[in-house]
């Protein structure tokens, strides 16, 4: 069953100044179909516990790509029709994929 996913704002800081992070969105080609993913990053992160993080990185893939940037939302962003990847054994293959290109611990898939 696929979903309607909202393009995020690529290569800017999204957030308040104290807690932005960026997302670059890629596409992955995997058996002849695009898979959309997005790189998060954020720098200078600091917890409730007061601990702090200068870097944290996360990979979240949304899916197999339907339509790409098929329509606008109502504030102009442009929206895609994305099919999420349920099958563990492509889950992991893909992981695998795209720990070759980034240094994150995990892959997240949604």
């Amino acid at each position: 069953m696929s979903y309607l996913y909202t393009h995020l704002p690529q290569h800017q800081c999204i957030g308040f100044e104290e807690r932005s992070y960026e997302a670059v969105e890629g596409l992955l080609d995997y058996h002849g179909r695009s898979i959309l993913y997005l790189y998060v990053e954020a720098s200078s992160v600091s917890f409730c516990d007061r601990s702090y993080a200068s870097h944290l990185g996360s990979l979240n893939v949304k899916g197999y790509v339907v339509k790409w940037k098929k329509a606008r939302d109502s504030e102009g962003n442009p929206v895609s029709e994305i099919e999420p990847v349920t099958d563990e054994g492509e889950k992991r293959e893909i992981s695998s994929l795209l720990r070759t290109q980034f240094t994150v611990p995990t892959v997240n898939f949604f």
